[in-house]
């Protein structure tokens, strides 16, 4: 019978003013038996009718209407009945679900499931797959159920957990078709029915399955978990969204899904074209798309059926998608559903946040996950919401909330606050800290602490706690209504976590970089460019030039020099900001002549602008003389910088920071043009004056960067003087601070790996400089790319080291791929490039090919004469190199042929004779070695003629 709680409030104007059922309450007291819209009917007239006679005719009807749906005749008044049919096994109760079209088995959500479940004998062990919407979760549930009636199982049963009724229901009815003892299948006696069923799967000793799908409260009293199992033949699935602590009481497991691994979205994509009949849509960019789309398997099934729709390459619908002008549902419309999932992919993903708004703390959920969608995916820093800048939003939304359900007329949104509404609530660091607590336990973005391993992934990295899924992040921006709110707190929140100097805490440091690059992606360049945006973008291109990542420099202070040229005019001090800072750029990139072009421009303009002996102008300055050392101008550049440090400290004082670095960078200059003791005093004076700029803002201290290069300076001098074991010593204080300071990978840091292997080389200790060299050099090729200057010259370094070692093929290869580089990114007359050839000649000549060094030898030195002047000390060399070989060519070919000894002779003679200046030591010692060989060559000849 249905009773009195199943009643709705009364129909007005109904025969009565009774309570009658409602048709959605008899659906769901008969589901699954097969009734009609008539016997529906039929019971309502029965429960509403006045007149006994007319209902107990309704009756018979419904008795009628329900014996036909159940297929048997309606049996006479005072019939017995004939006792039921045995139990056909096996027996599935519920409608599993279709596998999708290319439904991917999930092998390594299956491994952690199954060893998760081995070992359980007589407790049920209650596996919860927890997730995300759109994750996959009810369909490796249903493939599970599929395999478990291939495999024999006797029962299982499939329920649709998101209504506890619908569980009651199911149990109901499968106690029914087991025939559990005493189960009376009575609609009125549901609750009791599903009660001794689940007392029957414990002492059964049939095998059986119970697949609870989307489970929403895991804290409802009642019959609906299994708890344990006679012989261990039983299991219980369940799927869910949530994954907090009732998820995984009363003996449950949680099994974490999460999206697909990146070949899975690959070979998703290939076999749901490829089935349909479009193998041509794929192409090289489809693990791209797979990237893009978050490897989520409910918007790779969408895309996939959009792209077969619609004739879409991955590539054509990759450009498509990234249109930020298109809303998720526009690229993954409902249309696309061909799996009948039955949601836009938008509130598939955002279904639990009404729940989540709901939870202590109330009203901050919402705001909190329209804000996390601003930022990267891979990761923001939990401390973000901790910022003065979050917590103030969360408390002026959570207030617009109210307004907006107890207010009628006032603003729906805090964007445009109501000026005569009171300050709002504040929102506390362990409030805001909670929300993202809240949104984890309902799978709507993950918060785990830093260095925590996962089984999906890699160990959560430091300052990337907080991510969200890039399709729950896009879903979350579509839906905010008026985003101006939520994009100020997000640019303000990063720029108030940056630490003042990068190096403090460099992890934190690449995390902001990457969520400003996040949000400039999301938001647009151009809100970047306003304020309060312009702050972080500028913060974030210093970051990325004190980084050394000099691509990613040139094209964001290249973009940032093209806006406020555009928006400020050519003089204003922001544009003539970004124009130094892009020079700064290319200069780390090796591009030195163009960086020259703009710093000239920045010091002329400072210079009309402001005066000669402006800070600004004398740092413009010395810039520019960087660009003129980077060039080979080394007199130039000496000149300009004697110039700005004469200037620096007449203006600012001789310990004035500036100052300091301008003592720092004479002195390098000082050591290329030969002036090695001036050079040296120099350094031991910087080192010396960093100790005293100690303080707040003040590039001093023992682990200073700038201290770590005065420092590093001071110890290559000491190398080139000899004295080893002084370098060697600050060379590993500076690389073990660096390591600490910077971060293994820093540009900064791999430098001093390799300055410390050279140092090693040159005390005699091979065996332990060219692995260091070998990893470094892998390291900068890793991290700066193989055309930067700085790796170019670790693979010159590690060349040399295998010439010296004896390994002629390997310091060959090496040495040609270093010329080759150096040509093309630093030009054919550029010192470094010269240098180069000079150690491919040499490499060649060691490993027997003096025929090759040769050639190449004579053809270095004509361009060194042209380079660097006859008297250089770089073409000098060359002259000797040319004549050294030429010695030992005539050498090995004297016995057999004289004459060609005598004319290699000569040719050395007059590279290298009295009439070159200035006189070097080696240079004598190779002279007197042509003449020897002269001699030798001409008795030869004298011997040869006679006989």
């Amino acid at each position: 019978m249905l009773t009195e709680e199943n009643f709705g409030a009364g129909v007005p104007g109904s025969r009565k003013d009774s309570k009658i059922p409602s048709i959605d309450t008899v659906y769901r007291r008969f589901a699954g038996e097969g009734i009609t819209w008539e016997f529906v009917d039929a019971v309502i007239d029965i429960c509403s009718g006045e007149d006994l006679e007319q209902q107990q005719q309704w009756t018979a009807e419904a008795l009628a209407l329900w014996n036909a749906a159940q297929n048997r005749p309606t049996p006479p008044r005072g019939a017995v009945l004939p006792p039921p049919p045995a139990p056909q096994w096996p027996i599935m109760i519920g409608a599993v679900p279709v596998l999708a079209s290319a439904f991917q088995p999930r092998t390594a959500v299956r491994e952690r499931i199954d060893r998760m479940r081995a070992g359980h004998e007589t407790v049920v062990l209650s596996q919860v797959l927890a997730g995300g919407g759109g994750i996959g979760k009810s369909q490796l549930a249903a493939s599970y159920a599929r395999q478990a009636v291939r495999d024999g199982t006797d029962l299982v049963v499939w329920a649709h957990a998101a209504d506890p009724v619908d569980v009651l229901l199911a149990y109901a009815e499968a106690a029914v078709a087991v025939q559990v003892p005493g189960v009376s299948g009575a609609p009125d006696r549901v609750r009791e029915d599903a009660g001794r069923f689940l007392n029957w799967l414990s002492t059964t000793q049939r095998s059986w399955l119970v697949v609870l799908d989307d489970v929403a409260d895991f804290t409802l009293p009642g019959p609906l978990w299994p708890g344990s199992s006679l012989r261990g033949n039983g299991r219980v699935l369940a799927t869910t969204r949530q994954r907090g602590a009732h998820a995984s009481g009363g003996g449950r497991a949680i099994v974490t899904m999460d999206v697909y691994e990146p070949e899975e979205g690959v070979d998703y994509l290939r076999e749901r074209l490829t089935t349909a009949g479009f193998p041509y849509l794929i192409d090289e960019r489809a693990g791209e798309l797979s990237e893009a789309l978050g490897r989520l398997p409910l918007a790779l099934g969408h895309a996939a059926a959009y792209m077969v729709n619609q004739h879409r390459t991955c590539a054509d619908y990759l450009e498509l998608f990234r249109e930020r002008t298109r809303t998720l549902d526009a690229v993954l419309p409902p249309e696309a559903d061909t799996e009948l999932y039955g949601r836009p992919v938008t509130a598939a993903l955002l279904i639990s946040l009404d729940a989540a708004q709901r939870t202590e703390p109330q009203g901050l959920a919402a705001p909190a996950i329209r804000l996390a969608g601003l930022l990267d995916p891979a990761g923001h820093p939990r401390d973000l919401w901790t910022t003065r800048s979050a917590t103030r939003y969360l408390a002026a939304q959570r207030a617009a909330g109210v307004r907006e359900l107890h207010g009628p007329g006032l603003p729906a949104t805090a964007e445009e606050p109501d000026s005569g509404a009171p300050e709002p609530q504040p929102v506390t660091a362990d409030e805001a800290l909670s929300v993202l607590a809240v949104l984890h336990n309902y799978n709507l973005l993950s918060s785990y602490p830093a260095g925590v391993p996962l089984p999906h992934r890699e160990p959560v990295a430091a300052h990337r706690e907080v991510s969200v899924h890039a399709l729950t992040a896009r879903a979350a921006r579509d839906t905010t209504s008026e985003p101006r709110r939520q994009q100020s707190a997000a640019i303000f929140a990063l720029f108030e976590l940056w630490p003042e100097e990068d190096h403090t805490d460099h992890r934190l440091a690449f995390s902001l970089r990457a969520n400003t690059a996040a949000l400039r992606e999301s938001v647009g360049s151009e809100v970047l460019q306003l304020f309060p945006g312009f702050a972080l973008r500028q913060r974030a291109g210093l970051s990325l030039l004190h980084a050394g990542l000099h691509q990613e420099a040139v094209a964001h202070w290249t973009e940032d020099l093209e806006a406020n040229l555009r928006e400020l005019g050519p003089e204003h001090e922001s544009t003539l900001a970004a124009r130094a800072n892009l020079a700064a750029a290319l200069s780390q990139a090796g591009r030195a002549a163009e960086a020259a072009v703009l710093q000239k421009q920045v010091a002329v303009e400072f210079e009309r602008l402001r005066g000669a002996d402006d800070p600004a102008t004398l740092t413009a300055r010395s810039n520019l003389a960087s660009s003129y050392t980077e060039m080979g101008l080394h007199n130039d550049a000496e000149t300009l910088k004697e110039q700005v440090l004469a200037a620096r400290e007449r203006v600012l004082g001789v310990l004035h920071e500036d100052t300091v670095r301008s003592r720092n960078n004479l002195a390098l200059t000082y050591e290329i043009t030969g002036r090695f003791e001036e050079a040296l005093a120099l350094k031991e004076r910087v080192v010396a004056e960093r100790a005293h700029l100690v303080g707040p803002g003040r590039p001093g201290g023992p682990d200073h960067p700038e201290t770590l290069v005065a420092r590093a300076a001071l110890a290559s001098s000491y190398a080139q003087a000899g004295r080893v074991a002084e370098a060697m010593k600050i060379e590993e204080e500076v690389l073990a601070a660096r390591e600490r300071v910077l971060g293994p990978d820093h540009r900064d840091t791999l430098n001093s790996r390799l300055a410390l292997a050279s140092s090693y080389a040159q005390a005699g200790r091979p065996e332990v400089a060219v692995p260091m060299q070998v990893q470094a050099a892998a390291a900068l090729r890793r991290v700066l790319g193989v055309d930067h200057p700085d790796t170019l010259s670790a693979m010159a370094n590690v060349a040399v080291s295998f010439r010296r070692a004896g390994q002629h093929d390997k310091a060959v290869r090496l040495s040609e791929r270093v010329l080759a580089g150096r040509s093309r990114v630093l030009g054919r007359d550029h010192p470094d490039t010269l240098i180069s050839a000079g150690n491919l000649v040499n490499a060649y000549a060691t490993a027997g090919e003096v025929e090759r060094a040769l050639k190449m030898a004579e053809l270095l030195v004509l361009q060194q004469q042209r380079v660097f002047g006859p008297g250089d000390e770089t073409t000098l060399s060359g002259l000797h190199a040319v004549a050294l070989l030429r010695v030992h060519r005539g050498e090995a070919v004297l016995a057999e042929d004289p004459a060609r000894a005598a004319e290699d002779a000569a040719l050395a003679i007059a590279a290298v004779g009295p009439h070159v200046e200035p006189r070097l030591p080696p240079l004598d010692e190779v002279l007197a070695d042509a003449n020897r060989l002269a001699e030798l060559a001409r008795a030869a000849l004298e011997r040869q003629a006679r006989s």
